[in-house]
């Protein structure tokens, strides 16, 4: 009975070691982006990558959205909204978290997030 006992404990223990090696390389590969201190994620890992350019392409998309609606409120009132203050999901960029910035006398909105200079 001794041996079967010890057989099993064997088996516990080569799961746990298992569990822990699988943990340890689903925090490695999935969370090895690291922030910066502007906010912009450094990715280090294709998953990080991923990740990144995402975040990127969802800054290009809230900015575009904005755009449109500053452009029908141009069209509709012959001048731009004096201010502008969207709702913070889309008010702000997903990468950094700061609040877009908008100039009530061209009606531009941009992000000051760097590397979104071109956005």
């Amino acid at each position: 009975m001794a041996v079967g006992m010890r057989r099993g404990f064997v088996l516990i223990e080569l799961l746990i070691v298992v569990a822990i090696i699988a943990l340890l390389a689903v925090g490695y590969y999935g969370l090895a982006g690291n922030k910066d201190e502007t906010g912009t994620l450094n990715a280090q890992t294709t998953p990080g990558q991923a990740l990144e350019r995402a975040k990127l392409v969802e800054c290009a998309s809230n900015l575009q959205t904005l755009r449109g609606e500053i452009e029908l409120f141009q069209i509709d009132n012959d001048r731009f909204p004096r201010k502008f203050n969207p709702s913070p999901p889309v008010g702000a960029c997903p990468v950094s978290g700061k609040a877009y910035q908008y100039d009530p006398q061209t009606g531009r909105i941009w992000c000051t997030t760097p590397g979104h200079e071109k956005l």
